[in-house]
């Protein structure tokens, strides 16, 4: 990933934000965001709301017989899906490195 440079203005107010022990959101250095665990109906489903974000995480498993020339072994798959809107280029206040497009918009544009 590129290190995305700040602006003097940006750099100045971080000093700052960081001096006078607060976060960009007024909370203190200890303050903590509220903290609300749901359970869904589903078995290995449950939603965390931190402040205003919201995650859903569903855990799943198979278990299966290990492959008969490596009975101690096994493997172990992990498939994350996560929403375009995780991405930087989606940050409140702030624009990717190519404008409010993602780079794969851009680049299907340029065919």
């Amino acid at each position: 990933m590129k290190d995305t440079l700040l602006s003097n203005c940006e750099r100045d107010f971080l000093l700052k934000a960081i001096e006078e022990k607060k976060r960009l959101d007024g909370r203190q250095t200890y303050d903590y965001r509220k903290i609300k665990i749901t359970f869904g109906t589903d078995y290995g489903c449950c939603y965390v709301d931190l402040g205003k974000t919201r995650v859903m995480a569903q855990v799943s498993c198979e278990l299966v017989a290990p492959k008969e020339n490596r009975p101690n072994e096994g493997i172990m798959f992990f498939n994350i899906e996560l929403s375009p809107l995780a991405s930087p280029i989606f940050e409140q206040g702030r624009l990717g490195e190519r404008g409010s497009r993602g780079r794969h918009m851009d680049a299907a544009e340029d065919k």
